[in-house]
C-alpha cells in the first residue's frame, strides 16, 4: 500500500471517527424540530426561497438572502437595525466565502451582532480576514461572542479578541454595554466556555433602556430571560441543517433543547434562534438554507 493511500485512508477513519463523536453530541429528530419557526411579534419577512437547478436539486448552502423580522419593543425611542449572523463555519477562502462577502456588503444596519461559531476545525486567518472585512458598516458598532467552536478549534479568547479588535469588532464575555439606546450584553458559550448567566442577567436588569442579550446556545434562554432582558439572540441549531417533510429536523446538537429556529416567548422576554449562515457535519442543507437576519427594533 502506497504512503498516499495510507494517508487517504486514515484521513477518512478521523473524519468517520469525529462524524461519529459529533452526532453523539445531539438529538436526532426532535420533537421540537418538528414546527418551522415561528414568526417574530412584529412579523417576519421570510428570505425568498432558493431557486431550483437541475434535477430538483436546490443550491441552498450558497444562498445568502436576507430574512427581515419586527419586534416592538416598550422603552426604544427610535427604530433600529440589527443584523444578527451566526455559525458562519469559517474554514478557507473559497468561492461561497466571495458570495457571502459580497452579499453582506449591501445590507444596511445599525448594529451587527455576530453570536459565535463564527470558525470552525481548520479555519485560516485569510478567511477570517475576508469575513470580518465584509462587514456593513453599523453606527452602533460590531459585537461578537464566543461559540463552542471558537474554544474547539483554537480562537480562544486571547487569540479571537484580537482578530475580532483588528476589524473593529468588540469580544464581549459575560458583560453588558450601554449603547445608549439599547443595552447589549453577551455570555460565553454554555457547551464549551463558562458562561455566568445570573452576573449578566442581573446586570441587564440595571438599565431603563431595552435590553438585547447574546448567547451563542439557544438552549441558555431559561437562565437568561427576566427583566432587563427583552430580546435574546443564538443559533447553535443551524435550525436543524437538514429537515424532512413532516418530521422536521433530522439532527440537532447539544446545547440546542427545545429551541430550533425562530421565535420563542418566556415571560417578557424572547428569544430569536437563526438558522445560520454556514454548516457543519457535512456540505449540505435541505430545506433550511442559510439565514442573514435582519431584525427591526420598533419603539412599542
Amino acid at each position: 500500500m502506497s504512503a498516499s493511500t495510507r494517508s487517504r485512508l486514515h484521513g477518512a477513519w478521523r473524519f468517520a471517527r469525529g462524524l461519529s463523536r459529533g452526532l453523539r453530541m445531539g438529538a436526532f429528530f426532535p420533537p421540537d424540530g418538528r414546527r418551522p419557526g415561528a414568526p417574530a411579534p412584529g412579523g417576519t419577512d421570510p428570505a425568498p426561497p432558493p431557486p431550483r437547478q437541475g434535477l430538483g436539486r436546490l443550491p441552498e448552502l450558497t444562498w445568502f438572502a436576507l430574512s427581515r423580522h419586527r419586534l416592538p419593543l416598550p422603552g426604544l425611542e427610535r427604530p433600529l437595525r440589527i443584523l444578527h449572523l451566526t455559525d458562519v463555519h469559517l474554514r478557507e477562502p473559497a468561492p461561497w466565502l466571495d458570495t457571502l462577502c459580497k452579499r453582506l456588503r449591501d445590507i444596511e444596519c445599525d448594529l451587527v451582532l455576530l453570536t459565535g461559531d463564527v470558525v470552525t476545525r481548520g479555519w485560516q486567518p485569510a478567511a477570517v480576514d475576508q469575513f470580518l472585512g465584509a462587514l456593513p458598516d453599523a453606527p452602533l458598532g460590531h459585537f461578537a461572542i464566543m461559540g463552542n467552536w471558537e474554544h474547539w478549534s483554537g480562537a480562544p479568547p486571547a487569540r479571537w479578541a484580537p482578530l475580532l479588535a483588528a476589524h473593529g469588532v468588540r469580544l464581549l464575555r459575560d458583560e453588558v454595554v450601554d449603547l445608549g439606546p439599547l443595552r447589549l450584553g453577551g455570555t460565553d458559550d454554555m457547551l464549551a466556555g463558562a458562561p455566568a448567566p445570573a452576573q449578566v442577567r442581573a446586570a441587564m436588569a440595571q438599565g431603563d433602556s431595552p435590553g438585547v442579550l447574546m448567547t451563542h446556545s439557544p438552549a441558555m434562554f431559561p437562565a437568561l430571560a427576566g427583566p432587563g432582558v427583552d430580546l435574546v439572540l443564538a443559533g447553535h441549531s443551524h435550525g436543524g441543517q437538514v429537515r424532512l417533510p413532516r418530521l422536521g429536523a433530522l439532527w440537532v446538537p447539544r446545547g440546542t433543547g427545545a429551541y430550533v429556529a425562530g421565535w420563542y416567548p418566556l415571560d417578557d422576554s424572547w428569544l430569536f434562534v437563526s438558522r445560520g449562515v454556514g454548516w457543519s457535519v457535512a456540505p449540505f442543507r435541505l430545506h433550511c438554507p442559510p439565514e442573514l437576519a435582519l431584525i427591526e427594533l420598533l419603539p412599542a
